[in-house]
């Protein structure tokens, strides 16, 4: 798809005063320089480019220098600044060791500028044998440099020196402008010097809405891709990228298109203590992981054909309450959520110790994509609960649900009930209408797969309906802050009217307080207290 770019680089006030400080120092530092070929060059690279180009603001400054390393250039320009401008000395410059075998080459140096983090490198060309996927890093020129990089709209640079756009590739801009992410060197070894740009190009995807080359898609397809991304990649790069992935604009065109070219398993999976699991489980446990793990790519085909339908009507629609709860829903924690459902069921032993027992969701989300607990606590929480949501749900529906069991229910969500209630929705309307689906093999794209069933837009109006009553009747019991509700009475009074120190015994019986006081929420501590005499 067209659209419109800028033609030529806008600085902000902040970028104009960077520019000006760091050609001050090269120029001072070329005028000491003979060899005019030995003069430094200075290029700002990668996203910042881009994304000013289409006309966004970008907050890191990748810049490259053709003469000598990031670290030495911030070490020269720190000396610098002590000296001409005492007043505006670099933040601490941080030196980024390179770490090849998990596909992080570049060995730069970061500082910060006028608030705002700058990263220097140095120009380098990359050589990779057939001996090993470890490269050989020499210094380069700018063109070897751009053409080393993941995509063709990502290797423009910025000569800072000359105040012009540089595309090396000759395809940068027409294809920024296009919306085409093709790979400038040949696509498949590409992506086999470094797996992760795989996921990086369908980062870029889903967050700007670009089509992938059909000849660069059919690469990121190959079977050794998918193993390296296993094996060669860490867990936290490949979590990083799906962090993106999940929270761009187009989560679901970046979910299809993991799963076109066959590595939503090797995403979706539990990562290095895979040896572990086979240790410390049966071999049946094992062999159904894997079976579930087969789920995992019909799931999200499923998924993402029906949620574009799904949020249609939803926000077409006068479901006040539920269009609230989707406005506030985090899109990681629905999508986890949604993908990780085959698991929803299994746990699996990852130690020897008593508490060795993990939900899968948990596992895969904590160990295989190093999110932390903000992350997998309540996605884990939600489908390990979605048997007695159910049931809950069908009490509520029916008017025959006690004031104290939905609460007891809803509080054990805490702050995310909203995720909580999206996900069994859209969940539910997911299963109405699998069976309508048909199954599609073309290339995916940013807009969705177009349904025209009638019957599968009834179900999802019907459900979506269903659960506009659900948060009807939840507001009407006054429960909406449910989570946040405290003890009428706490341990220390509960101790003194019952005389009895405090123990083990107190966790039930301020259950029992909780319970009582939903089920008489115009009760006083005084009436909650006769009430636990009598029932003690």
């Amino acid at each position: 798809m067209k659209r419109t770019i800028n033609n030529s680089i806008v600085l902000n006030e902040t970028e104009v005063n960077i520019k000006n400080l760091l050609l001050e120092f090269c120029n001072q530092y070329n005028s000491t320089i003979q060899d005019r070929t030995r003069h430094l060059v200075l290029r700002i690279t990668g996203g910042w480019v881009r994304d000013k180009l289409l006309g966004d603001e970008s907050h890191d400054l990748d810049v490259a220098i053709n003469h000598m390393s990031g670290e030495e250039f911030a070490s020269k320009l720190s000396l610098y600044l002590t000296k001409h401008h005492p007043d505006l000395p670099l933040s601490s410059v941080y030196k980024i060791k390179s770490n090849p075998e998990k596909s992080k080459h570049l060995e730069t140096c970061t500082t910060k500028i006028y608030d705002l983090d700058i990263d220097f490198v140095n120009l380098r060309s990359e050589k990779y044998t057939s001996e090993s996927r470890i490269p050989v890093i020499e210094y380069g020129t700018a063109q070897e440099d751009a053409l080393r990089r993941d995509a063709t709209l990502n290797a423009l640079f910025y000569n800072l020196n000359e105040s012009k756009i540089e595309d090396f590739t000759n395809r940068g801009l027409q294809d920024l402008q296009d919306g085409i992410l093709r790979t400038p060197l040949k696509p498949l070894q590409t992506f086999l010097d470094d797996p992760l740009r795989v996921l990086r190009l369908v980062r870029f995807a889903s967050r700007y809405n670009f089509t992938v080359e059909t000849e660069t898609l059919t690469a990121m397809k190959d079977p050794e891709i998918n193993a390296s991304l296993l094996h060669k990649i860490s867990r936290e790069r490949v979590g990083v990228e799906l962090d993106k992935i999940l929270t761009s604009a187009n989560p679901e065109y970046g979910l299809r298109l993991l799963n076109y070219v066959n590595i939503t398993e090797s995403v979706f999976n539990v990562g290095t203590i895979s040896s572990q699991l086979s240790k410390f489980n049966s071999t049946n446990e094992i062999e159904q992981y894997g079976r579930l793990s087969q789920q995992l790519g019909p799931q999200v085909s499923a998924a993402t054909a029906v949620f574009p339908v799904f949020k249609s009507i939803l926000l077409g629609s006068d479901n006040h309450r539920l269009i609230g709860s989707f406005n506030t829903v985090s899109s990681k924690h629905l999508w986890l959520s949604v993908v990780l459902y085959p698991f929803r069921s299994m746990s699996l032993r990852i130690n020897d110790k008593m508490s060795g027992i993990y939900h899968v969701p948990e596992i895969i989300i904590k160990e295989g994509l190093r999110f932390g607990k903000h992350d997998f606590e309540p996605v884990s929480n939600v489908l390990a609960n979605l048997g007695s949501s159910s049931e809950i749900w069908a009490n509520t529906v029916a008017g025959t649900i006690a004031r104290s069991r939905l609460g007891l229910y809803l509080r054990q969500f805490g702050i995310y009930g909203d995720v909580n209630i999206l996900v069994n929705c859209f969940l539910e309307a997911l299963q109405q209408v699998q069976h309508l689906l048909k199954p599609s093999h073309d290339e995916p794209t940013p807009q969705p797969p177009v349904l025209n069933d009638p019957d599968i837009n009834d179900a999802l109006t019907a459900t979506i309906s269903k659960y506009e009553r659900i948060l009807g009747a939840i507001e009407e019991q006054d429960l909406t802050l449910v989570h946040s509700l405290k003890p009428l009475v706490d341990g220390k009074t509960i101790s003194k009217a019952l005389d009895k120190k405090s123990g083990p015994w107190m966790a039930p019986v301020i259950q029992e307080v909780l319970v009582w006081q939903l089920d008489n929420p115009q009760g006083t501590p005084e009436q909650c207290l006769e009430h636990l005499k009598r029932s003690l």
